[in-house]
């Protein structure tokens, strides 16, 4: 781990807990993932690196606010509905430890993780490839998901956020 990071001495719970709670499924088996508050949007932002995505943010919440957690972010800027985020909370997945970074930091030490894998290197994408893309999209026929399994996925989050909350409570006792 790099000098300029933070170790914090939070609980981080065990694999998935906290992945599933904040919707990050490590299929490509990161090491590192890290989250923050974006207000564009007003979301939560979880990247391992390779993907970023605005994540659940009501298990990001339950976590980074819960009391066995707040306290030790306190001096730090996560981000905010009004102003971007100047760090990141990185978790080690494998280790189960946090740590605190600039954006920056982060950016290059997440990059950094898929760099001995060829088969997982960001692919940049431009213009010109859109027209493509969506051609592909449009004959995949992807199936929309019915309301069941809307409602399905909704509950699958709800009892992750609340396996977040269960976890970190018993961890103040």
């Amino acid at each position: 781990m790099q000098n300029q990071m933070t170790v914090l001495p939070i609980p981080v719970p065990p694999a998935p807990i906290l992945e599933q709670s904040v919707g990050y499924h490590n299929d490509r088996h990161a090491r590192f993932l890290a989250l923050w508050w974006e207000p564009c949007g007003d979301e939560v932002m979880v990247s391992d690196g390779f993907v970023t995505f605005t994540g659940q943010w009501p298990g990001y919440l339950a976590f980074v606010q819960h009391p066995a957690v707040a306290s030790y972010l306190a001096g730090y800027d996560l981000g905010s509905s009004e102003a971007p985020a100047t760090h990141r909370l990185l978790i080690d997945l494998q280790d189960r430890i946090a740590y605190l970074a600039t954006g920056e930091e982060v950016e290059r030490f997440l990059a950094n993780q898929w760099a001995h894998e060829q088969s997982t290197q960001p692919t940049t994408l431009f213009v010109e490839d859109l027209d493509s893309l969506l051609k592909e999209w449009a004959e995949s026929k992807q199936d929309q998901p019915t309301m069941e399994e809307v409602m399905r996925r909704m509950e699958e989050d709800q009892k992750a956020v609340q396996t977040l909350q269960t976890w970190l409570d018993e961890q103040r006792k």
